[in-house]
């Protein structure tokens, strides 16, 4: 009997998803420059990312990213849709991107989270400035993803299983 064993996959979800609720609200409390965004890294984007990979078909995965967006939109004292646009596309590309880069292994993996974070500066740049104004910089949300991209390695484990997941081909059985 082994003292340490590895946590299931089950609790490492559990830890992801409270994780990207912690990125949404604690830079939104007085809690000092550690916790700001950046250098704070966004959570959702890696829920999003592994969600998309593991093939979470279903609602739910939309439906939680559509009410993390708002919550984070309400916080953030923006308008509403801003976030639900930016993690809805994280979503949407992560599914192209790991279908893309499906071989099991972390540089794949991670490419595909770098190229899916990058694309969300993008819907960043086009959505914030019909929210926002034009005058609107998104720096500080590019900075936020390209830490959060650089980080993904370590946290991967909360989000998605060791070797990807494999994806149903069209007429393929469970």
């Amino acid at each position: 009997m082994s003292l340490f064993r590895a946590p299931s996959r089950g609790v490492l979800r559990a830890w992801g998803f409270v994780l990207a609720v912690a990125s949404v609200i604690l830079p939104a409390l007085p809690l000092g420059p550690l916790f700001a965004q950046p250098p704070f890294p966004l959570a959702v984007l890696w829920a999003a990312y592994g969600w998309a990979a593991e093939d979470e078909s279903g609602w739910r995965a939309p439906l939680t990213l559509t009410v993390l967006g708002l919550v984070h939109d309400q916080l953030a004292g923006g308008p509403y849709g801003l976030f639900v646009a930016i993690y809805l596309s994280a979503y949407l590309i992560g599914r192209i991107a790991s279908a893309a880069m499906s071989a099991p292994n972390l540089v794949s993996l991670w490419g595909g989270f770098i190229a899916t974070a990058l694309f969300t500066i993008g819907v960043a740049w086009l959505v914030a400035p019909l929210a926002l104004g034009r005058n609107v910089s998104v720096a500080m949300y590019a900075e936020t993803a390209v830490i959060t991209a650089i980080l993904f390695p370590l946290v991967r484990p909360l989000y998605m299983s060791a070797t990807g997941a494999p994806r149903m081909q069209p007429g393929g059985r469970r």
